[in-house]
């Protein structure tokens, strides 16, 4: 078979695709329309019609494994992955936050945050649980609203007498 001879691919069921030169039968081939019960046949009417198997470049593209790739494995989860939730930066986020909210006066700056990250990162929990950073992410909005609560009294409390 020459690179410049056309082919015809013939199916089971009596249809014919083509004529096409070679290259292109293989695309076809890598592109799975050419099954393995298909027949070669020349565009010269004395050839005889052969079997796809029997062309050792369709043979190699229609007998291969399929290339389609199928789910992975996650990775096993880590001992520091549940101390540290490196997957779930907005509960990592929060926790930080209401770390920082109970600070004196930067806990009205910090505690919104830290309760608005900390809802991010329990949504993001409920999408993907292998993220982790639920227990974070309570945190992060318990320590958020501890601090509201703690600065609210002292609005209330001290500031009347100053």
């Amino acid at each position: 078979m020459s690179e410049q001879a056309r082919y015809f691919i013939i199916l089971a069921d009596g249809r014919r695709f083509g004529p096409a030169a070679l290259d292109t039968v293989a695309q076809w081939a890598r592109e799975g329309r050419v099954p393995r019960d298909a027949v070669l046949q020349a565009d010269d009417p004395d050839s005889p019609p052969r079997s796809v198997l029997a062309v050792p470049m369709l043979a190699s593209i229609i007998g291969a494994p399929p290339t389609v790739s199928g789910p992975f494995a996650a990775p096993a989860d880590s001992v520091l992955s549940t101390i540290i939730p490196y997957r779930n930066s907005a509960a990592l986020t929060a926790y930080y936050l209401g770390v920082i909210a109970l600070i004196p006066f930067l806990g009205l700056f910090a505690a919104p945050f830290a309760i608005g990250f900390g809802v991010f990162g329990i949504r993001a929990y409920h999408r993907d649980p292998r993220c982790r950073g639920v227990v974070h992410a309570w945190v992060g909005i318990a320590l958020g609203l501890l601090s509201v609560v703690i600065a609210a009294l002292i609005l209330l409390v001290v500031v009347p007498y100053l």
